[in-house]
């Protein structure tokens, strides 16, 4: 018999919630997924395709707010 998970989920908190993608200089991965509704792996395959500039900052992996827009078609 396998185990439930029961721990309910957390709803997120209005200011946890990425900038609106005009305004953000940059992003984290999961940020980027979210606004993009592309995977983080798929982030990262474009990135090594030229598509994305990602960079690290403060051990953090971020992705060019420019950079995802362009790649999006929002630019």
């Amino acid at each position: 018999m396998a185990s439930q998970h029961t721990t309910p989920r957390r709803k997120r908190r209005p200011d946890e919630r990425p900038a609106p993608m005009r305004d953000a200089i940059s992003y984290t991965l999961p940020d980027a997924s979210r606004l993009s509704g592309l995977s983080v792996a798929t982030l990262r395959r474009r990135a090594a395709d030229g598509a994305l500039r990602l960079f690290r900052c403060g051990g953090r992996t971020l992705a060019d707010g420019a950079s995802l827009r362009r790649m999006l078609g929002a630019e």
